[in-house]
């Protein structure tokens, strides 16, 4: 009798399970609800937030940015600097995730593939001037010779540059396009338009993670994400949640715990300035000053942001604190308009399919109705609309800027030399702007440094090659099995290393 009772308790739960769909990860696996498919996991062209982070995961850099925001050795054990020249000692015994050493070829090689003209970061790389590689008691050395100095090398660009596999990928490059395989952490097992699975390098990887396999599970809509979440089939959703369920995890302690910090993570209007409309100054100032940042942050927002100056945070030691945020000025932007050549405005303004991307996007509409522009929103897949923003296909589009730390980040979005490939996407040109981030490269001292880019901020503001709207504020969702997990202030994917269950 209590056997029988046992075992229809157990079939029972099993068709609970069934039959409400719910599926609670297994204990040896992290499972991450991301809102969009990273574009692509090949470290030379990954450029959008998701599929950069997997990166770090999967290959190793010479040294990358701590959770702290400071530069931390990665395959570097040290490195010194002495003027223009970088000699870094790398780590004993680096294996990529097929069980092949790295090999002197293999950093040659990818050195060279980050200086190709069709790499989105080959800019970083263009100042090199020599490049030696040796090896001693088993560590490669590797000295970077630079033109000139750069203080922005160290802590922008190398963090950028994976170690490659030269073997694999020249002798089946649509395989390794499809599968790339690093010397990072983990390896990837299955990519699809679903998810994205990892499990652990067991080739000796320089970092031992502490959970077998993550799980990025691509949810696109985000009341699903949100239902996955609070019935527990999710593990971690950082930055994922619409915020107005934030308060439904926040009564329910027992189960979450609720990460709110600062973040790094800047949201703007990205504009075409190839569009004869745009490109002139006054329209622009027109449509910043059409849009109404407190009632978007207010209503839309749960008040999780603040309105922006600068693609860099307030956080950041380079920020310039006596900018101010455009005011929203309803009859003075109806003065511009109406003193435009132009008649009967026009212009499309696009976004993600994303539904709060989709939502404040009606709202940008209907405020720049007010002021006589006619706005048409357009939303597509992310892979769509972010395919329109790499061929400029667009005239204005809500856009994001995730992780900016070092002050450079002005030259690859604004610099006449990042335009396509590089990440220009606006098209924006100002000599007196290139010339000042060129400049910027060179200062040593950081004090002189921070004054530098702090008119750079304001040479921006003042220009408005882009709308800058708003900081949001970075909201993580851990479900309390999970252990020893922390966000890190740039919002990228290593805490993960650390968590387990």
């Amino acid at each position: 009798m209590r056997r029988d009772m046992c075992l229809l308790t157990i079939i029972f739960a099993l068709t609970l399970i069934h039959c409400t769909g719910k599926k609670i990860p297994p204990p040896d696996t992290l499972v991450v609800a991301i809102g969009s498919e990273p574009k692509t996991l090949d470290p030379r062209f990954a450029t959008d937030a998701n599929g950069m982070r997997m990166g770090l995961l999967i290959y190793n850099s010479l040294v990358k940015i701590g959770p702290d925001l400071n530069v931390e050795g990665d395959a570097a054990e040290k490195w010194e600097i002495k003027d223009k020249i970088f000699e870094f000692v790398l780590k004993p015994n680096i294996f990529f995730s097929n069980g092949r050493p790295l090999a002197k070829e293999d950093i040659l090689y990818s050195f060279e593939q980050y200086r190709l003209k069709d790499c989105p970061f080959q800019s970083s790389f263009q100042s090199i001037k020599n490049l030696n590689i040796s090896e001693k008691e088993n560590r490669f050395v590797i000295s970077i010779e630079l033109e000139e100095f750069s203080a922005k090398f160290l802590s922008s660009d190398l963090p950028v540059l994976k170690l490659l596999p030269k073997k694999e990928t020249t002798e089946q490059p649509e395989l390794y396009s499809k599968g790339p395989l690093g010397t990072g952490s983990y390896k990837l097992v299955k990519s699809d338009s679903n998810q994205v699975e990892l499990e652990v390098n067991t080739h000796h990887p320089l970092l031992e993670p502490k959970i077998k396999k993550i799980q990025f599970k691509i949810i696109r809509d985000d009341f699903t994400r949100y239902q996955k979440m609070y019935n527990g089939e999710i593990d971690i959703a950082e930055s994922e949640i619409p915020l107005e369920k934030v308060k439904n995890f926040e009564s329910k302690k027992s189960d979450f715990e609720i990460y709110k910090n600062p973040g790094l993570s800047f949201t703007y209007i990205l504009l075409n300035l190839e569009d004869p409309l745009i490109k002139e100054f006054q329209a622009r100032n027109a449509i910043a000053h059409a849009i109404n940042l407190k009632e978007i942050i207010d209503f839309k927002l749960e008040g999780y942001a603040l309105p922006a100056t600068s693609i860099l945070t307030p956080s950041n030691p380079f920020f310039n604190s006596q900018l101010k945020p455009i005011p929203f000025a309803l009859q003075k932007a109806k003065d511009i308009i109406a003193k435009l050549k132009q008649k009967n405005i026009k212009l499309t303004l696009k976004t993600s399919n994303n539904p709060s991307a989709v939502d404040i996007g009606k709202v940008i509409v209907n405020q720049l109705s007010q002021v006589g522009v006619t706005a048409e929103l357009q939303s597509f897949e992310w892979g769509t609309f972010y395919g329109d923003i790499m061929k400029g296909n667009f005239q204005l589009a809500t856009m994001k800027w995730v992780g900016a730390i070092d002050p450079d980040i002005y030259r690859l979005a604004l610099h006449s030399n990042e335009i396509p490939p590089g990440r220009n996407r606006g098209h924006y040109k100002n000599s007196k702007l290139d010339q000042l981030l060129e400049d910027g490269l060179s200062i040593k001292d950081t004090k002189e440094r921070i004054k530098h880019y702090q008119e750079v901020q304001k040479i921006v503001l003042d220009e408005l090659p882009i709308i800058p709207l708003w900081y949001n504020q970075q909201v993580a969702i851990v479900n309390k099995r999970v252990k020893g997990y922390k966000p890190a202030m740039n919002g990228d994917f290593t805490p993960l290393l650390f968590a387990y269950k």
